[in-house]
């Protein structure tokens, strides 16, 4: 017995000398990355790495590299470096807005291929430079961290539909649905802001829904845990009524889809139901009266906006919001070139909200 135990212990000793060991001091650890296009050709990649100066303080630095494919950018990176570039902690991937346009496959499959990068990293869509807004400074947890906290902060709390790497990639390859992603803009040299939802026909950016539709459009394609949405009444042109606001907040919601495929057009219902606590009123009192008022003009806003997105996304020939998918799953013999082409530009949409205000907070 302990001719065995001395053994099993020589071959443990013997095993762990085999593992390679490698110290974070000596490796390049990628936080974040981004692509641009230079021209036809060509695109330029960087890579940010952060620095340990010493405890608390971290330096953001990048490399930069350019090639006619996203894996050569990857070899010409690795060849700059003076220490071994990781992408084991790869938290997000910038793509410049230029290269967005011309398509995005080839860099969103070359981070799929690589089993070191999780399905969950975040892709975005920068305005202008997407390299620009890595050399930036972004506090002391460096840009990567920031980069990424700042996207998964407005897809928790406010209007950001939730996405990443494996839920792009999943909506490209899905027939009847085209992937989204968000846009981000460098306002400051310190600072950074959500700016859009990037619309895909493929894997091009073809469109964009501005910042005031966005939570709307978050309406249609996710559901809100937390967020908040300002109601505007009174105040209309050439009335004397003045314009009061109020801020609905804490907004809870949930969406169901039914397609009719019997019909002709194809009529799709969607139920949007919310639910809000008024946290800000700036008119005098907040009666019963009032808040139903609320409700009822926020349901009204609700169908003007979203009707709004449908009939662009049908002009665009786009379905983020996946009707083509459910139509797939609930029809035999489904022809997705005639959906496509025939049958979904005509989809005639009917919008449901069911808004419930359950309480009312501070009122100004």
């Amino acid at each position: 017995m302990k001719k065995q135990l001395t053994l099993c212990i020589i071959l443990l000793l013997l095993l762990t000398g085999c593992v390679e060991r490698e110290i974070l001091d000596d490796l390049n650890i990628e936080t974040a990355k981004g692509y641009d296009l230079v021209d036809e050709n060509t695109i330029k990649g960087t890579a940010l790495f952060p620095v340990y100066i010493k405890v608390g303080t971290i330096e953001n630095r990048t490399l930069s590299a350019e090639a006619p494919s996203t894996r050569e950018v990857l070899e010409t990176l690795s060849r700059k470096s003076q220490q071994p570039l990781v992408r084991g902690s790869l938290d997000v991937v910038l793509i410049g807005d230029e290269l967005a346009k011309k398509g995005i496959l080839d860099v969103a499959d070359s981070l799929q291929r690589d089993a070191s990068i999780g399905a969950r990293v975040m892709l975005a869509v920068t305005e202008g430079n997407a390299g620009d807004i890595l050399e930036g400074d972004y506090g002391i947890r460096g840009n990567g961290m920031f980069i990424s906290n700042l996207l998964h902060q407005n897809i928790k709390r406010r209007e950001l539909p939730e996405t990443n790497l494996h839920m792009f990639l999943f909506d490209y390859y899905q027939e009847g649905q085209t992937p989204y992603l968000p846009i981000i803009k460098q306002v400051s040299n310190d600072t950074l802001e959500v700016t859009g939802i990037a619309l895909m026909d493929d894997d091009k950016m073809i469109d964009r829904v501005a910042s005031d539709d966005m939570f709307f459009f978050k309406l249609l394609v996710d559901k809100l845990s937390e967020g908040s949405h300002v109601v505007k009444l009174g105040g209309k042109d050439g009335s004397t009524e003045q314009r009061v606001e109020a801020a609905v907040t804490s907004i809870k919601s949930k969406h169901k889809i039914k397609v009719v495929n019997k019909t002709d057009p194809v009529k799709v219902t969607i139920k949007i139901t919310i639910n809000g606590i008024i946290k800000e009123y700036t008119g005098k009192s907040l009666t019963p009266k009032k808040i139903k008022e609320i409700e009822d003009k926020m349901s009204s806003d609700i169908v003007d906006h979203s009707e709004k997105l449908l009939a662009r996304f049908q002009e665009l020939g786009i379905d983020p919001i996946g009707i083509g998918q459910l139509q797939k799953h609930g029809m035999r013999g489904f022809d997705i070139k005639k959906w496509e082409k025939s049958l979904y530009p005509n989809v005639q949409f009917d919008i449901k909200p069911n808004v419930n205000i359950l309480e009312s907070g501070t009122v100004e």
